[in-house]
């Protein structure tokens, strides 16, 4: 089951702004996010789209990739 919560991070200890349902002594995984705006993150992540244009030459690196993964299986290349 999964579910999404808020918490607040105190002296170490996560916790939770609201009910949880969970039986006491669950192991639970956690995933963190300190609430970053997710609209800023993809103007950022835009605004770097194309700088590393013409500093590098795809079909080169394609047929370097095609190249190393022939020599570990054996097989010829093939696009």
């Amino acid at each position: 089951m999964i579910q999404e919560l808020k918490a607040t991070y105190t002296d170490g200890v996560f916790k939770p702004t609201g009910h949880v349902d969970l039986d006491d002594g669950a192991e639970v995984v956690i995933s963190v996010s300190n609430g970053t705006n997710p609209e800023s993150d993809f103007k950022a992540l835009a605004s770097s789209a194309g700088s590393w244009k013409d500093t590098i030459d795809c079909d080169q690196l394609l047929r370097d990739i095609y190249d190393s993964r022939a020599k570990v299986t054996n097989r010829n290349p093939t696009f």
